[in-house]
Formats: C-alpha cells, structure tokens, sequence
C-alpha cells in the first residue's frame, strides 16, 4: 500500500475518483437547466428517471428558496459526463460505512475524498482527465498545459481557476515551512517544475528535464487548493498569521494552516469532491457528509451528480463489529478490512440474510506477504550478513510456501517472490519462482556458503563475532491483512529449524513507520504487502529498487536516491545503475522505450534479490447490498487508483 494507507493522509496523498468510461458534453439545450423529471426515459415509464430530474430534489428545494443558484449556474460550462457502471440512477440515500479508529482516513479518501486533476478509467489501464478538461504534454515531455473546465467552482459555490493551482503549487508544495521536501513528482533532476498562470483556466508545468510519468501521477498526487478561503491562514498573505494560530492556541501559523487544510477534520474547507463533510472525524462516533452542490459531473442524461444524498461512517475499534454489521446488511459497500479470506465463508453464508453480493477485486498486490531485511542495518555485523545474497536465498528455501497457503491462506494463493503478477506485461516466470522451493537441505547449504557454520549449544548459528545470530521480524499493527501475523509467526518458526534465531515483533504502525525511518533506520527487518504487481509497476517500483521510504529493505539507499546524493548513503554499483535507468525512463515520454527501460531495471532487480516473497493471492473481493447499485462486478484493488473510486462513488445509487 502506499502512504495513503497510513494514518491521516496529507492533501498530497490524494487520489483520483477513477471513472467510468466518459465524455464532455456542452451545456446546450435548456432541458440541462431544468429539473423536472421530464426526460424521455421518463415519458417512456422508466421509474429510475420519474424519480430523477436535472438536480436532487434537496437541493431544488434550496433553489426554491432562494438559498442557491440554479443548477446550471453551478456546473462548469463542460461538466464531466460519468457513464454509469449499470444505468442511470436517481437521487436519495444515505451510503452507509464503517471506520476502524479515527486513523482509518483512507477509506474516507477511497469513497468520499479522491478528486484530481487526472484519474485512472474504471479497468486501471488508462490516465484521462477529471478535474482538468486536458494536460497536454509537448514533445519533449518537459512542459505541461493544463486547461481547467471554465465556470468549476468550489462547495462553497467560489470559482475555482488558476489562482487556485498556482497557490496549492507555489505556497503549499514549494512552500519550505509547510513542505520542507519538494515531491519528486514535481521535479526533475532534483529541481522543483515552475508553474505559470496563462489565464484564468490555464497553467503551464515546464521541468528542468522531460518528466515522462508527470501525467500518470497527476491521477493520484495534487496540487490545487481553494486560495479564497486557505490564504487567511498563510503568512505570505497574512502577516498576522501566527497570531491567528496563537489565538487558536496551536505554536505556529503552519500547524494552523495545517488543521485548516485538512478535508476530514474541517468541514468549512471548501471542496471538489461529491460529498462536504458535515460532521468531522474526531466529533463523535460517527463522520458524516452531504452532497455538494457545486459538484462538477453530471450523469448522460445531463443530472447532476452525485445520486446520493448523504453517507455515515461509524467510527468502531472493532473489525468483527463490521463482519456483524456487514453480515446483517447494514453495511452497502465495502472492499476493506473484512475482505479476507477466512471471512469469506461467513459472508457468504449471510448472503441471503444481508442481501449483499460479492464483487471481485484484481489484485495489483504481487504478494500479501513480503519480508525486507534491513540491508543498510546499523550494526555492521548484521548489515554484511543480510546482505549476502546467499543468507537471502538460505531463508526463501527454508520457507514451507504450500503449508503457509494451507493452514494461513485457506488453500489460495501460490508461491511467489517479490516479482510482477503473471498477468503483468513485465511478467518473468523466473524472478517470480526463483528460490522458493522448499528444501531445508538447500537452505543449509546456502546459509553455510554466507559463512554461518558455527552454531551454539542451542543449535543456533553465529555470527563472525561469536554471538548468536538473532533478529525481529517487524509486523505493524494493526496490519492490512491478518495474513502477516500468522504468516510471519509460521517464516520465524522454518528460519529457527536452519538455525537463525529469527522472532516476531508486532508493534503500533506508527511505530513500525518511525523505527524503520531513515533518519532512524532501527528495524531489523519488517513486513509489508507487494505493492506494483500489476498494471502500477512503473509507478511503484518500490521492491524492484530502493525508490521510497516504503522500501524498506534500504531506506539508506533509497534516501540517497531521492535526495540526489545529498542524504543517506551511496548504494552498490549494481543498485546505482538501476536508479540511473530510472532517471532515464522519466526522462521520456515514449511508452515503449520506458517499457524497455523498466524490464533492465526488474532484471537487476531479479539478480539482486532485494527482499523474500511468499504467496500471490491472483484476486479478493469486495460486498455490496442488492439494492446498492452501480458497482462494477469487477475492478482493480491499488491504492493509488483509490478503490473503490475508480467505480466512481459519484454515480452509485440505491433502489
């Protein structure tokens, strides 16, 4: 998973709705204007459209009073037209969800909160515009137009224009007090793009070099933020600033800021997103939204969405209270949490009691359990052990893959490294099967050629120094999958049968994060999911080099990567040239050279052998109510598209 799956994501993480397969449409004819049901699928007897007009009826309502613009004074001049996944809805309802804990902002993120400038389609294998009507790119792929939809406003009915890309880019992202690091995703060559307003709808991006995955992320990172209402609390327009955050008794003008711009605490940030949040995380049990008004997409027919009126999650500590919840149909929808594998006997077994189906979810995840030894370890001893190949290779054999799909995986899954999904244009059988047959006589022998002969009385192994070789495999909790506590407990149990004195260590996930941060690099080794399996390999290559803070087998390396040299520490030759090949794949925008680039990079990445893989689980699943509707039976499981977004929220609705 990528950092939005930690707690509180900032505004950088992000994502996109993905969207059903969509067209502009013009606001031509009056009948866009009207909201009377009198469309001709509603003449026809179609009961969805009788019950649908060009607006929800709430917010006719406000019309009536006066308290709102009409509907066509709201939507931009080009609204985003979003085809429905099984036809066209009506309004009402209330989406009904669970949290787990007040950390648990990434479901928010994936069902109310992901709004950019660019989105991925619902199948994951196309980037097309959302909020942006078009990004261009020119030929050299180093400068960027990006034209906005003309009229878009944001929830509080204020327009949204340039003005508001230019402030999120120059006083947000480049801003040092509030981002003392500039995301790589606007860079090149470690320098930050420059941004340009040409008018009112209209920003150019020009890097120093060419930034060949600059459209691809733009689907997933942002920019823009609403500079009529966050300004107030910025020092650059506001000199009294600190004053403000001192009366709000917060020590600095940037954490003032910082509580303002945050979409799930304030509900007066205005928004793009469908929904407002009416009642904040943080403020009782439960978080609420309601829809916006001003929201930009409308559905064929030329009816604004979204068709839902209103969505409740209800904050539990407790993930078997949503198993209950969801087995008696009070849940609508859901891909999180209770999606595993040992639950989906009880689901299914409560289909006809909660009146709920399963959709299938095609994992982008590689592997559900893959385990990183901290190659850039402070202790010298233990860095030179972890960092012989043949001490890697000793513990894949030694690792009883069939028996961990048996008793944790309930017979699903097969054996798998840390390499691409067979289904993966970068698919290599032999990356993705090397080392991992079980052979406890292979796995001797490989942790005898790394030099670990001696052992002790125990009938432990050594290190060069003469003390026992001992280390903690480190699990966070609460983990995304319960796969990774009893996985990891079974791997510790086979490394013991070979004499490495391996334990288990589950720990807070905030603490997991801090111990294996750069700045302290204190993990032995740790576990995490297989992120870039499938169809995001070129975007989150983190296993197949040190790319991110969430490679966590060198988070040295991978430090020095980011900071162009300037932090952490110098990696191998080997390592060196699969992050010059990485430079050189963004510094084209052709597709097939990039194509050829990454498949040197995933062979170094093969013969290095970074980190130990366990199971592929090829798909899991997701539940959706009966009368919930407008969900596709299928879809790709990533984080950074934001499932379920790319089945864009927007357009569900019940009957």
């Amino acid at each position: 998973m990528t950092p939005s799956d930690t707690p509180r994501p900032s505004r950088r993480d992000l994502l996109v709705w993905g969207g059903g397969a969509f067209a502009t449409a013009s606001l031509s004819g009056c009948s866009f204007l009207s909201t009377d049901p009198s469309g001709k699928k509603a003449a026809a007897g179609d009961a969805a459209q009788k019950a649908k007009g060009k607006e929800a009826p709430m917010l006719a309502q406000l019309v009536k009073e006066g308290k709102l613009p009409k509907v066509g004074q709201r939507l931009p001049k080009t609204p985003l037209v979003v085809q429905p996944a099984e036809k066209v809805g009506i309004y009402g309802g209330t989406f009904r969800a669970v949290l787990v804990n007040a950390a648990d902002t990434s479901w928010l993120g994936r069902t109310m909160g992901y709004e950019a400038l660019m989105r991925f389609d619902p199948t994951g294998r196309k980037v097309i515009p959302n909020i942006a009507e078009s990004v261009t790119p020119n030929d050299s792929g180093d400068e960027f137009t990006i034209k906005l939809r003309e009229g878009m406003k944001w929830s509080d009915g204020k327009p949204f224009t340039a003005d508001d890309l230019e402030f999120g880019f120059n006083d947000w992202l480049l801003n040092a007090d509030l981002s003392p690091v500039v995301p790589d995703w606007i860079s090149s060559v470690g320098k930050p793009a420059k941004l340009t307003k040409v008018n009112d709808v209209t920003v150019k991006v020009t890097f120093p070099q060419p930034n060949g995955l600059f459209l691809s992320k733009l689907a997933y990172n942002t920019f823009f933020a609403p500079k009529h209402y966050l300004q107030k609390f910025h020092k650059k327009y506001n000199p009294d600033a600190d004053k403000l955050a001192k009366q709000a008794k917060l020590t600095a003008w940037t954490d003032l800021y910082g509580s303002k711009n945050d979409h799930w605490g304030n509900p007066e940030l205005p928004t793009l997103c469908a929904w407002v949040t009416k009642n904040p995380l943080g403020i009782g049990s439960r978080v609420t939204f309601e829809r916006n008004p001003y929201y930009f997409k409308t559905d064929p027919d030329g009816s604004q969405l979204p068709y839902l009126d209103r969505a409740n999650f209800d904050v539990t500590s407790d993930v078997q209270v949503i198993l209950l919840k969801a087995s008696a149909g009070e849940l609508d929808m859901t891909t999180r949490h209770i999606n595993t594998l040992p639950n989906k006997p009880v689901l299914a077994r409560g289909r006809e009691k909660g009146q709920y189906h399963f959709i299938t979810l095609e994992n982008t995840v590689m592997n559900d359990i893959v385990i990183s030894l901290n190659l850039n370890h402070k202790d010298p001893v233990l860095r030179k052990i972890f960092q012989d190949k043949n001490f890697r290779i000793g513990l894949s054999h030694a690792m009883d893959r069939p028996e961990m799909i048996k008793s944790v995986f309930q017979r699903q899954g097969v054996p798998w490294q840390a390499a691409p999904d067979e289904r993966s244009e970068f698919y290599d059988e032999e990356f993705a099967k090397q080392f991992t047959e079980y052979d406890v006589a292979k796995a001797n022998s490989f942790l005898d050629k790394a030099g670990l002969t001696k052992k002790d009385s125990a009938g432990f192994r050594l290190r060069p120094d003469g003390k026992r070789l001992t280390f903690q495999v480190e699990v966070a909790s609460p983990s995304l999958t319960p796969s990774w506590v009893d996985g990891t407990t079974l791997v510790v149990e086979y490394w013991q049968k070979v004499g490495v004195d391996a334990k288990l260590k589950n720990e807070d996930r905030t603490l997991f994060y801090e111990r294996k941060d750069p700045t302290a690099n204190e993990h032995d080794a740790g576990v995490w999911m297989g992120d870039g399996g499938l169809l995001i390999e070129k975007l989150e290559p983190r296993w197949y080099f040190p790319f991110s803070s969430e490679s966590i087998y060198a988070e040295l390396w991978q430090q020095w990567f980011n900071t162009y040299g300037k932090q952490g520490e110098e990696p191998p030759a080997e390592t060196r040239k699969q992050m010059e090949l990485y430079r050189k794949l963004v510094d084209t925008i052709d597709e097939q050279e990039q194509k050829a680039i990454y498949k040197q990079i995933l062979q170094i990445a093969k013969e290095q052998f970074y980190c130990i893989g366990c199971v592929r689980i090829p798909n899991t699943y997701g539940i959706v109510k009966n009368n919930f509707h407008n969900v596709p039976a299928k879809m790709p499981e990533a984080s950074i598209m934001a499932t379920p977004a790319l089945s864009n929220p927007e357009q569900w609705y019940k009957s």
